[in-house]
């Protein structure tokens, strides 16, 4: 394989990310020392712009700017510089997507994040934006009141280990700057504006939290919220501020988070959240209490679920990129990615294993830099035994220890008290032959003595011991018989083993409707609990839902999770002509249990009706849980009107 890439100073820009109007990201490469390779992001000036003065300017401001971030929220800054002259930024390689990025896929799937994971991503890049917005002069110690300007979806990575990173401060403003922005100029995308910043007013830090304010909306309604057809209709928009009920939009959110996010969007700067780390913790406070059991692994297992086939080629790419090596270290142009199996042939030294028939068949190169070899790890062959007629001549022996280490001209011996290890031509040594023939015989009685201990000893264990314990099973007629420890069962308790492996895993299920508090019935059993809720489920296995609240629709589904930490959101619909009917139960005991269509209800107090649906016949069943006694009818009741019923367990 061989592929051409740049060498830009001490790094290899491997793959364009992405290019905007004046400048481009590169995947990018830094070899340290033993070819410790380390993967980061570089944004460099185009040719064509590196005499723009007034964008080289707001370039160093960026990297002024961000040098002095250090925060998990936002990516972080390695270097700055200039290489031929170009302006580059090194910056923190976030292997993910971007919040727009992610929002597109996810339309194509029909497919979008839970309220719990949406308040977790905005509560993290809040986190990032109180760290920006305290951030000091690292070499002044005074604050920089730095104002993102640009908070919006394409600002915000989310990688696939469920990191959330604020990046991109190219127009960020700080005090320090040396010139002031132009009255009237605006800066940032048109559509995530705040009011004074759409009416070219000036701005701080508060302006960012409008725009993150923006962002946690049209999540929540998974739609935008200011948009029109030119870009002066969406600024005219901004400036109302009107803000549609996220509520209206989406039933589901809770009446706490619609408050947040009202509180975010306040037309008027000082009725909104003072500072980020306000909303931070509002946000932290909700997800905390509203979700108690919400895990950023549940996230991160998520997200690699919903990008699974763009995890696995980056992973791919990444490790055939870790190959790339400069082929001249002289040449500051191209370098190119060499094949690892022709250098690895150009190196002296015993030839590899020959790969098997599965290697070949996938034709995949698991060649690395470094090679070792492992050949005299291997165990040693047997050696041959000559024949009859064969002689040893011209051979020179050297005994050189107590171990028996002999040599020869074409090869080395090692005798040791447990084992022989060879390499080269096997040595035969010679000796005289009345010594060889007393050790031979010696070597003959103590083979002798040895099997006649073993054998006497192994039969008299038999005796003593095995026989004695081992329970003798009744002959059956036609039957064969298996001990206990034979093959057969040994077998068969690997075959045991196999189907427990084979067990389908089980995945956690989170379950919401809207509107919440629905009954959870799943395969036909109620689970006695309300939305949301969270089931363990067997993985890529369908089971069917019923969702059950007063006054709406049954919603009966079958859900496959297909991945850990699935989530289904279900609608349900209000019943289009509703009746009610008040239930007396004579006999029932001070805790009765009341079904109705199939599903417990909790018992309201005397004179309080029931909606059920209207002009339908529906099932009504009582039990007196200590005496056992009960009752069940069928009522029908015309819309809009209540009918009394008493039921009599019997």
């Amino acid at each position: 394989m061989s592929q051409a890439v740049e060498q830009f100073g001490k790094y290899i820009l491997l793959e364009r990310l992405a290019a905007g109007g004046m400048a481009e990201v590169y995947l990018s490469k830094s070899t340290g020392a033993v070819g410790v390779n380390k993967f980061v992001a570089i944004k460099r000036i185009l040719p064509q712009y590196s005499d723009h003065q007034e964008f080289i300017e707001m370039f160093k401001e960026e990297a002024k700017i961000a040098v002095n971030l250090n925060h998990g929220n936002v990516v972080s800054i390695y270097d700055f510089g200039v290489e031929r002259s170009q302006f580059f930024l090194v910056m923190e390689y976030v292997e993910g997507r971007n919040l727009r990025q992610i929002l597109n896929e996810l339309k194509k799937s029909n497919t979008q994040f839970t309220i719990e994971q949406i308040v977790y991503m905005m509560k993290e890049v809040a986190a990032g934006l109180d760290h920006a917005h305290r951030c000091l002069d690292g070499t002044t110690g005074k604050p920089l009141n730095i104002v993102h300007r640009d908070m919006s979806p394409q600002n915000i990575m989310v990688s696939f280990e469920g990191e959330v990173k604020i990046i991109d401060f190219g127009i960020a403003k700080a005090e320090t700057q040396l010139e002031a922005t132009k009255a009237g100029t605006l800066k940032g995308k048109y559509g995530y504006m705040s009011p004074e910043q759409a009416d070219g007013q000036s701005i701080d830090t508060r302006t960012d939290i409008f725009s993150l304010g923006i962002v946690l909306w049209e999540l929540l309604a998974n739609d935008r919220l200011f948009t029109s057809n030119s870009e002066a209709a969406i600024l005219r928009k901004i400036r109302e501020c009107q803000v549609p009920s996220i509520r209206k939009i989406n039933p589901s959110v809770p009446p706490e988070l619609e408050r947040i996010v009202n509180k975010a969007l306040a037309k008027d700067k000082s009725l909104r959240y003072q500072t980020a780390a306000a909303l931070h913790r509002d946000l932290n406070r909700f997800l905390n209490t509203q979700y108690p059991e919400f895990s950023p692994h549940d996230f991160s297992v998520f997200m690699k679920n919903a990008f699974s086939a763009a995890f696995l080629e980056q992973r791919r790419k990444l490790v055939e990129f870790a190959k790339i090596q400069a082929t001249n270290p002289d040449d500051k142009t191209v370098v190119t990615q060499t094949d690892m199996r022709t250098q690895a042939r150009a190196i002296p030294q015993a030839a590899p294993p020959v790969a098997d028939e599965g290697e070949e068949k996938l034709n995949i190169d698991t060649s690395t830099d470094i090679r070792v070899n492992l050949d005299n790890l291997k165990t040693p062959p047997k050696p041959a035994m000559p024949s009859a007629g064969q002689t040893n001549t011209n051979i020179t022996q050297t005994r050189t220890s107590a171990t028996g280490t002999y040599a020869s001209g074409t090869g080395t011996m090692t005798r040791t008290p447990s084992a022989i290890s060879q390499s080269g031509t096997r040595t035969s040594i010679p000796r005289s032959a009345s010594s060889s023939s007393m050790e031979d015989m010696t070597g003959l009685v103590m083979k002798a003595v040895i099997g006649l201990v073993v054998v006497v000893g192994g039969w008299w264990v038999y005796n003593n011991f095995v026989a004695k314990k081992t329970p003798k099973a009744p002959a059956v007629s036609g039957a064969t018989t298996t001990a206990p420890n034979s093959p057969n069962t040994a077998a068969n308790g690997g075959t045991q083993q196999l189907d427990m492996a084979a067990t389908s895993p089980e995945y956690t299920v989170t379950i919401y409707s809207s509107p919440d508090r629905a009954r959870v019935v799943i395969d036909g059993v109620d689970t006695g609990e309300f939305t949301p809720a969270r089931k363990t489920v067997k993985a890529n296995t369908p089971f069917s839902l019923r969702l059950v609240k007063e006054g709406y629709t049954d919603l009966v589904t079958t859900i496959t999770p297909t991945y850990e930490a699935y989530s289904f959101n279900g609608t349900l619909q209000r019943l289009p002509r509703v009746a009610s009917v008040i239930i007396n139960i004579v006999n029932g005991g001070a805790n009765p249990e009341l079904r109705i269509a199939g599903v417990p209800v909790n018992i309201k107090p005397t004179g309080d009706a029931y909606l059920i649906q209207a002009e339908v016949g529906v099932k009504i069943q009582a039990l007196n849980k200590t005496t056992g006694l009960s009752a069940e009818t069928t009522v029908t009741v015309p819309a809009d009107q209540r009918k009394i019923l008493d039921l009599y367990l019997k």
